[in-house]
């Protein structure tokens, strides 16, 4: 969060670090009710992780590189609103407008990335106001982050998260009995002294049957004669078991979304510490299912908290993925989902993850740095046997990954697959093995490229790393060699071994040997459909990140060492 020449003397510390707040829209109109809304856009779902506070047309705002631009939040004067959004284009605006100044037809098509209010605060104050609003919530959520990482317990999270709240809180177990409360709050009426006096919920409570919610539902009971006051609750899914519920009576503040939203953060930090508890009832030694949702959903998470999980399961910071999306809805059919998750168990030789999430089954491989154990043949080879064959399901698979935070792209990665999987099959109708149910992100990349739709940045950066063409150039740098040349000059040549042999001054069997020694090492076959124009493609991606002089290094000269091993076969 930083300031820049708002014409008043006030000092607005930088924050730095991988934590920082999550603040909704909602959560800012909450904050701006005393405010007068000139505009307000018409979809609210928005998160900022920063704000800068502007007062120049030439924005520059000092932000950590990776907070991407649709998390930040300009606040500055309606007249300097336009520069802001036009110079970064997935930003979000709140502006304040002086008195009499209305919405400006040049904005218009801004409209949806921009909060205008009226308000009687100078405009030095007001930023004081905010960034005092965003550090209270960067102190919550850091503070709920502590209790999880030193196990605490959930009365610590929900005293922790009172001051923020207001409300009275509490946790109850599936049996219905309160596991954890507010102890700084008492409870607001009859209904809730009882509640804390019994240890469990009322019978009237309990008839609610608020536990057959589906996961990530929110339960709204509004006031009646069993309570003057509103009650918001959700329900604690651990492994789609129902463990509790997390429950609020809002006396204090309001049931707005507003108040939803901050419930919802709340609610993800005590997951873990639910987790935890599970856990030790079952006596699980893995990650729970909830870690991995949590990284499906790119929800932030701090590197103690992920590396925690890892150790747990006995996984390496530096354990390569593979993630596979398998056609079955648990929900819809469960004994069918069973089935298929025990078949799957066998996957990689065991070493997978399988667990449900949405409509689909998910089968996360693994294994430690390795040029093949992960390979995308032995994985059809597998899927066809153990899982498309016998249940007639489709199963989408991503690129081999590192970086367990980058579930969420590998599992968009296998729903593209997935999404393509007609055009995958048009493609390949010449070979009649080809379809086998199972469908390569890798195949689908070409027509991802060519859609005309918007591309994510962080998502395109993912799609090109971990190649073979990468992998094959760092161990030329590091040994001095540049097999790099020889397999370009293959693909390029369309697969003419006598053609590269010409070109760089070797014998035929000599590139030949080389470029079934690289296939043999990382497990794929150029003769696959789908394999050459794949590689070729990384080859663009790497000559397109790549400097001029280093390309110009790549593509002249010979492996080291070729002249040698050329006379021997000779």
């Amino acid at each position: 969060m930083t300031s820049h020449d708002f014409g008043d003397d006030i000092f607005l510390p930088s924050v730095s670090g991988s934590s920082l707040p999550s603040v909704t829209l909602s959560m800012l109109l909450d904050f701006l009710s005393d405010a007068e809304i000139v505009h307000r856009p018409t979809r609210s779902r928005r998160t900022f992780r920063w704000f800068a506070a502007l007062s120049r047309d030439n924005v520059a705002a000092d932000m950590p590189n990776d907070i991407e631009d649709a998390h930040v939040l300009f606040v500055c004067r309606l007249s300097h609103a336009e520069a802001a959004l036009r110079d970064r284009p997935s930003s979000f605006a709140l502006a304040l407008a002086d008195e009499g100044e209305t919405f400006p037809d040049e904005l218009h098509d801004k409209a949806e990335r921009l909060l205008v209010i009226r308000q009687p605060n100078r405009f030095s104050y007001f930023i004081f106001l905010l960034q005092t609003y965003f550090l209270r919530l960067l102190m919550w959520e850091n503070e709920l982050d502590r209790i999880a990482a030193r196990q605490g317990t959930l009365a610590e999270a929900l005293d922790a998260s009172a001051p923020i709240i207001k409300n009275f809180m509490f946790v109850t177990d599936n049996d219905f009995n309160v596991i954890a409360r507010t102890s700084g709050i008492e409870p607001p009426d009859d209904l809730h002294r009882r509640l804390v006096k019994t240890g469990c919920l009322s019978p009237q409570m309990i008839a609610e049957k608020r536990f057959h919610l589906p996961e990530k539902t929110f339960y709204i009971k509004e006031p009646s004669e069993v309570t003057p006051y509103a009650r918001l609750s959700r329900p604690l899914y651990l492994s789609h078991t129902y463990f509790g519920s997390l429950s609020m009576s809002c006396h204090e503040v309001p049931l707005t979304e507003g108040l939803k939203d901050l419930f919802s953060l709340l609610f993800r930090h005590v997951m873990p510490i639910c987790e935890r508890q599970w856990r030790l009832q079952v006596r699980l030694n893995i990650p729970h299912y909830f870690f991995f949702e949590k990284l499906l959903e790119h929800t932030p998470v701090s590197d103690e908290y992920v590396r925690t999980q890892l150790e747990m399961a006995s996984l390496g910071w530096d354990t390569q993925y593979k993630l596979i999306v398998m056609e079955v809805d648990e929900g819809a059919e469960p004994e069918k989902a069973a089935r298929v998750v025990k078949a799957a168990a066998h996957l990689n030789q065991g070493n997978v993850h399988c667990f449900a999430f949405r409509s689909e089954v998910l089968a996360l491989c693994y294994a430690p740095p390795s040029d093949s154990l992960l390979s995308h043949r032995r994985t059809m080879d597998e899927l066809e046997e153990r899982v498309t064959e016998p249940f007639d399901i489709a199963c989408g698979v991503s690129e081999i990954f590192e970086g367990i935070t980058n579930l969420d792209l590998a599992y968009r990665q296998a729903k593209i697959a997935l999404g393509l999987r007609q055009t995958i099959r048009l493609q390949f109708a010449a070979d009649e093995n080809a379809d086998r149910g199972v469908y390569l992100f890798g195949d689908a990349l070409m027509y991802f490229l060519v859609d005309p739709s918007d591309k994510d940045e962080r998502f395109m950066r993912f799609c090109f790393t971990h190649t073979v063409v990468e992998k094959i150039h760092a161990e030329d740098v590091r040994n001095n060699t540049n097999y790099l040349a020889l397999f370009w000059h293959y693909l390029h040549s369309g697969r003419n071994a006598t053609v590269v042999a010409q070109k760089l001054h070797l014998h035929r069997n000599t590139v030949l040997y080389h470029i079934e020694k690289i296939q043999k090492r990382f497990d794929f076959d150029l003769s696959m459909p789908g394999a050459h124009e794949r590689m070729l493609m990384d080859f663009k991606a790497f000559f397109l990140n790549t400097s001029q002089d280093s390309i110009e290094k790549v593509l002249v000269g010979v492996p080291k060492g070729e002249e040698e091993e050329d006379e021997e076969q000779r």
